[in-house]
C-alpha cells in the first residue's frame, strides 16, 4: 500500500523539496571531487561545444570551460550568500521584532515606521544605493540582501511576540522582579524560534534568487568565477545557438528556489505559521 501510494504521487512537495535542496547542497560540497574539469580551464578548440561533445557532458561555454564542473561549482557563491544572509537578516529582524513587541510604546512605533519605510522602498534600489557605496565584495553582498529581508523576520515576530506578552507566565517572570532582557530570551524567544525557522526556510529562495539576479546585472559575482546568475547573463546572447550555457544554469536556479520554497511551505503548514511571502510575491 505504501509503495502504491509513493508511486501515485502522494509524496508530499516538503519531501521532494528537501531532497532536491540536499542533492544541491551535496554535490555543491563535493564539486571539488566530482567535477571532471576545473571549472576556469579554457578549451579554446572546442569553445560552444553541445552536450556529449568532445568529451564534455553538458557541452562547454564561450570560452571552452566545461559547464557541468562550472554548475558544481557554481552553487557555491548562491548557497554561501544566501544562507549567510538569512543568518544575518533572520538575527536582526528577530531581536528587533523581540524588543519591539516586549517594549512596545515609542520603540515599537519607530521601529514599525522604519520598517514600513523600507519595505516602500524596491529591494534592487537598495541594493544599488550600498553595493555603491560598499563596493562589490561578498560581505557587501551578503549586507545588501540580509538589509532587505530582516522587515519580515521583525513583523511575523513582533506580532507574535504582542500576543504572548500577555500570557500568564511572563506576566508572572514581570511580577517576580525577573529582568527584561531575561524574560524575552527565556520565555518570549522559545515561542517565536519555530516561526522564524520556517521563515528562513522560505527566505532563502528570496536571498539565493537576489543574489543571482545581482551577478546577472553584474553586481554581484565577477567574472571567470563560477555563479549561476553570472552564467546566464554570460550565456544570454547565445540562446539561438549554444542555448545550454545560459538554460542549464537557469534551471539549476529554479530547481533550487523551488525546492526551497516546497520545504518552507510543508514546514510553515505543520507548524501552522502564518504564510510569508515568497520569491512568487516578492521581487527583486
Amino acid at each position: 500500500m505504501k509503495n502504491r501510494h509513493l508511486l501515485g504521487g502522494r509524496v508530499n512537495g516538503g519531501t521532494v523539496g528537501a531532497a532536491v535542496l540536499a542533492l544541491i547542497v551535496a554535490l555543491t560540497l563535493l564539486a571539488p571531487l566530482i567535477a571532471p574539469h576545473d571549472p576556469l580551464a579554457q578549451d579554446l578548440a572546442h569553445t560552444n561545444a553541445a552536450p556529449g561533445e568532445h568529451g564534455y557532458l553538458l557541452g562547454t561555454d564561450q570560452l571552452g570551460r566545461d559547464l557541468l564542473s562550472r554548475l558544481l561549482h557554481g552553487a557555491r557563491t548562491p548557497l554561501l550568500v544566501g544562507a549567510l544572509a538569512v543568518l544575518c537578516g533572520g538575527v536582526f529582524g528577530t531581536a528587533l521584532g523581540l524588543a519591539a513587541g516586549f517594549a512596545r510604546g515609542w520603540l515599537d512605533q519607530i521601529l514599525s515606521r522604519l520598517t514600513d519605510i523600507q519595505l516602500a522602498l524596491p529591494s534592487i534600489l537598495l541594493a544599488l544605493l550600498v553595493l555603491s557605496f560598499g563596493g562589490r565584495s561578498t560581505a557587501v553582498l551578503v549586507l545588501v540582501i540580509a538589509l532587505t529581508g530582516w522587515p519580515t523576520y521583525f513583523r511575523l515576530v513582533r506580532s507574535r511576540v504582542l500576543a504572548l506578552r500577555t500570557s500568564e507566565y511572563v506576566e508572572a517572570s514581570l511580577t517576580q522582579g525577573v529582568p527584561a532582557w531575561r524574560v524575552a530570551v527565556r520565555d518570549l524567544l522559545p515561542g517565536v524560534r519555530g516561526l522564524v525557522a520556517v521563515t528562513a526556510t522560505l527566505d532563502l529562495s528570496r536571498a539565493v534568487l537576489m543574489e543571482a539576479g545581482l551577478s546577472y546585472l553584474g553586481l554581484g559575482a565577477q567574472a571567470p568565477e563560477a555563479d549561476w546568475g553570472l552564467m546566464v547573463s554570460e550565456g544570454q546572447g547565445q540562446l539561438l545557438s549554444s542555448w545550454w550555457i545560459a538554460v542549464l544554469p537557469g534551471l539549476c536556479l529554479v530547481a533550487l528556489v523551488i525546492s526551497a520554497n516546497l520545504l518552507g511551505e510543508r514546514l510553515s503548514r505543520r507548524r501552522g505559521a502564518p504564510h510569508v511571502p515568497t520569491t512568487s510575491t516578492r521581487t527583486v
